[in-house]
């Protein structure tokens, strides 16, 4: 529910900067503006084809409407750096190599 909510949210806010009704939208989708409202205020979820078309109605890519996901910041080291670290026990690359392997 709270990501429908959000969702609502994020398709009234480029709706409106968009100065469009939701009418318009609905008509765009084929279907009712009660639908539209329903979108908006989050009581109703939508498909994944369903926010395809609104993303496309509403000029922006579907990742627009999911939350920015939140990465830790990582030090680029190059292997080289890796190799002239005197202090580095060379077991724990090796094991986060083996850990990422793709099976």
């Amino acid at each position: 529910m709270i990501f429908n909510q959000s969702l609502g949210k994020k398709i009234k806010s480029r709706r409106l900067e968009l100065k469009k009704t939701q009418t318009w939208l609905a008509k765009k989708l084929g279907v009712t503006f009660q639908q539209i409202q329903k979108y908006e205020k989050g009581s109703n979820g939508t498909s994944a084809y369903r926010l395809w078309e609104i993303s496309k109605a509403l000029r922006v890519s579907m990742s627009y409407f999911f939350p920015t996901p939140m990465l830790p910041n990582f030090t680029t080291v190059t292997h080289e750096e890796i190799l002239q670290d005197k202090n580095l026990n060379l077991k724990e690359p090796l094991v986060l190599t083996k850990e990422m392997e793709i099976k």
